[in-house]
């Protein structure tokens, strides 16, 4: 038998077997092609949902470091007076 047509598991859960002999017996071979594109369909799916998934596991990446010069520079030239004296010019 071809490799590539062999299980991924080296023990097919035997719901899966039943599944498949149901459809060759009920089907023949065109209901076993039908289920082999449906079941294709289904995989890339899967592993699209899988990759999106692991995705949003990873770390996400650290913010850029904040230049506290920057900040104090900003807070100086928001600073309200604190005495209150609107010193308008």
């Amino acid at each position: 038998m071809d490799p590539r047509l062999q299980p991924q598991t080296p023990e097919v859960d035997p719901m899966v077997t039943t599944a498949v002999m149901n459809v060759r017996d009920r089907f023949g071979a065109e209901g076993l092609r039908d289920l082999m594109a449906l079941a294709q369909m289904e995989l890339r799916n899967v592993e699209a949902a899988e990759r999106r998934l692991a995705a949003l596991s990873e770390p996400a990446a650290a913010p850029e470091p904040v230049d506290a010069a920057d900040t104090q520079a900003w807070l100086a030239y928001t600073e309200v007076d604190p005495e209150g004296s609107d010193d308008r010019r």
